[in-house]
């Protein structure tokens, strides 16, 4: 069952967050990106297993509300069992109930596997290049 995640279910988060992408996080950096975007989990008991972030945002010139997706993963051992299915399923009834235009996703292009899995839920790639300056 997909469900918004909970205080008392942070460290478990944590824990997911560095075993899925190996990145440490803070309960004060969960508790701020709850505070402003929506943070969709999956859980096997009380363990966190699946998991996305959704930022919501709006392109003003287009006037077009967007669904940011990011941290979309699922732990190794629960891969392939349609944990990331049932997320975006979930993301997408958000997207009918709070009329957005579209959701967009990023992904290096390293990842195949995320690829094909964006592509056969109908993501379509975007041409454009990201450029990143780092301080």
């Amino acid at each position: 069952m997909v469900e918004t995640l909970k205080k008392k279910d942070i460290k478990s988060y944590i824990n997911f967050i560095k075993e899925t992408f190996d990145y440490e996080a803070s309960i004060d950096m969960v508790e701020k990106l709850m505070r402003k975007h929506k943070i969709l989990v999956i859980k096997d008991n009380s363990n966190i297993i699946a998991s996305v972030v959704v930022e919501e945002h709006i392109e003003y010139i287009k006037n077009e509300k967007y669904y940011h997706l990011s941290y979309l993963g699922v732990l190794k051992e629960y891969r392939k069992n349609g944990y990331a299915s049932k997320l975006l399923e979930k993301v997408e009834e958000m997207v009918k109930e709070n009329k957005i235009n579209y959701i967009e996703i990023t992904s290096g292009n390293q990842r195949l596997s995320a690829l094909d899995f964006y592509k056969n839920k109908n993501f379509k790639v975007k041409d454009t290049s990201v450029f990143v300056k780092l301080y």
